[in-house]
C-alpha cells in the first residue's frame, strides 16, 4: 500500500492558469504534479509574481511564497525556484526532484529556437497537437536562416499530427512539402499514404499508374499496411469491435447500445481535447 500524503494549504477557489501547458491547478499538489510531468515545457516565464500571489491568497501558503519572492528578486534560476517549491510541499519522491531540477537547468542553457522545438516534439508526442503546431509555427517563420532540414523535419512532424486528425489532404501537402525538402523516403511514404487515404481506390490506383516513384513507393506502404492491418486483427479495439458484433447478431441490443454509447463518448472527449482550438 501507498504511503498517504499528508496536503498542505487550502484548496483555491481560483484556479491558477500554467499557459505553458494550458492547464488549471487548484491546490499546491497538483502545481507540483504540473512542474515535474512538465518540465520540459517551462521557462522562466512561468514562475513570476503572479504564482507567488495565487500561491499566497489562494493556498494561504504564505511563508513559500514570501521565500519564492525573495528568490525571485535575487534572480534564483528557475530550477531553484521550481525544487523550492517540490521541497517545501513534499508531494514528489526525491528522485522526481533532482529529475525535475535537471530537466530545467537543461532547459535554461537552451537558445530560444532549440527549446521551443524541444517543447513542440515533446507536445506533439503527448497529442497537444494544438500547442505543437504553434510552436512549429513559430519555428518556420521565425528561426534565422531556418536550414532545409530543420525545415523538413517541422513540416513531417506537422503532416504525422494532421494525419492524426484526420485531416488527410493538409497532411499530404505538408508531408510533400518535406519531400522535397529533404529527399527524405520516409516523408514520401507518408505522402503517399496520406493521399491513399483521402482518395477512392479507384482514384489511387489511378494516381499511382502515372508515376513510377509513386508505384515502386506503393508496394511498400501496402506492406506496412498489411502488417498493420495484422497487429490491429490482435488489438484491444478489434476485440471491442468484435464483442460489439456478437450483440447485435445475439440482438443483447441494450448491452450493445450502452457500450457503443460508451465508445462513442470516451472518441468525442479524445477528440475535443486534440483540437480543443481550431487547427488553422
Amino acid at each position: 500500500m501507498s504511503k498517504p500524503i499528508l496536503c498542505i494549504g487550502r484548496y483555491a477557489e481560483n484556479p491558477y492558469h500554467i499557459e505553458k501547458i494550458g492547464r488549471n491547478v487548484y491546490c499546491i499538489e497538483e502545481l507540483c504534479y504540473c512542474i515535474v510531468q512538465n518540465a520540459f515545457l517551462l521557462d522562466e516565464d512561468s514562475f513570476d509574481r503572479e504564482l507567488f500571489d495565487w500561491i499566497e491568497s489562494e493556498c494561504c501558503l504564505q511563508k513559500l511564497a514570501d521565500e519564492l519572492r525573495s528568490m525571485a528578486a535575487k534572480r534564483c534560476s528557475m530550477a531553484s525556484l521550481a525544487g523550492t517549491i517540490l521541497d517545501y510541499v513534499g508531494y514528489n519522491t526525491r528522485k522526481e526532484v533532482d529529475k525535475t531540477e535537471e530537466i530545467l537547468r537543461g532547459n535554461a542553457g537552451m537558445d530560444v529556437y532549440k527549446k521551443k522545438l524541444q517543447r513542440a516534439d515533446f507536445l506533439m508526442k503527448n497529442d497537444r497537437f494544438t500547442q505543437a503546431f504553434r510552436e512549429y509555427e513559430f519555428l518556420l517563420h521565425n528561426t534565422p536562416d531556418i536550414d532545409l532540414k530543420l525545415r523538413a523535419y517541422i513540416k513531417h512532424n506537422e503532416g504525422v499530427m494532421y494525419a492524426r486528425l484526420f485531416l488527410f489532404d493538409k497532411a499530404a501537402a505538408v508531408f510533400k512539402s518535406a519531400y522535397e525538402d529533404s529527399g527524405n523516403r520516409e516523408s514520401y511514404l507518408q505522402y503517399l499514404a496520406a493521399i491513399r487515404m483521402s482518395l477512392s481506390n479507384k482514384e489511387y490506383v489511378s494516381f499511382i499508374a502515372d508515376s513510377d516513384e509513386a508505384y515502386e513507393a506503393s508496394m511498400e506502404l501496402e506492406s506496412r499496411m498489411k502488417e498493420a492491418e495484422e497487429l490491429y486483427a490482435s488489438s484491444k479495439d478489434n476485440l471491442m469491435l468484435r464483442t460489439l458484433a456478437v450483440y447485435k447478431a445475439e440482438s443483447k441490443m441494450h448491452e450493445y447500445y450502452d457500450q457503443v454509447g460508451e465508445i462513442t463518448d470516451e472518441m468525442k472527449l479524445t477528440y475535443k481535447e486534440l483540437v480543443k482550438d481550431k487547427v488553422k
